[in-house]
């Protein structure tokens, strides 16, 4: 009975963990949006904390817009091509003149800096219209 309990209790902890990832809610690839447009930023496997604040398995979000890499393992820049949501927040009002953007998340720690492993969305492209 001991072995059965052990063997059910490795078991659900293998189906309920999953890997982390940082995804778009309510975008897609593809997508024709009128500016001011809201993002929502997903997250599955770690929690969100303001930046600076020391908590394990936690981070931000940053919104990069048309960056084609960055280094991971430095402190993500701030400007208007890489956006930080260091107070926690998991939705942003985006206004975007009318263009072509390719747009990605990643979460950082306490200091900007991607975890490591990193952790960032698939890079999508939207249609920004006026």
């Amino acid at each position: 009975m001991k072995y059965l309990f052990l063997t059910l209790i490795l078991i659900s902890s293998s189906v309920f963990t999953s890997e982390a990832r940082v995804y778009f809610v309510n975008l897609e690839d593809g997508d024709t949006l009128k500016s001011p447009f809201l993002i929502q930023f997903g997250l599955s496997g770690k929690g969100i904390a303001p930046a600076g604040v020391d908590r394990s398995d936690t981070g931000h979000h940053h919104l990069l817009i048309n960056v084609d890499s960055i280094d991971l393992k430095a402190s993500i820049p701030s400007s208007k091509n890489h956006i930080h949501f260091g107070g926690g927040q998991t939705e942003a009002m985006i206004d975007l003149l009318p263009g072509v953007y390719s747009l990605q998340l990643v979460l950082g720690d306490m200091y900007h800096v991607p975890h490591n492993p990193p952790l960032s969305s698939k890079k999508i492209s939207v249609k920004v219209t006026d």
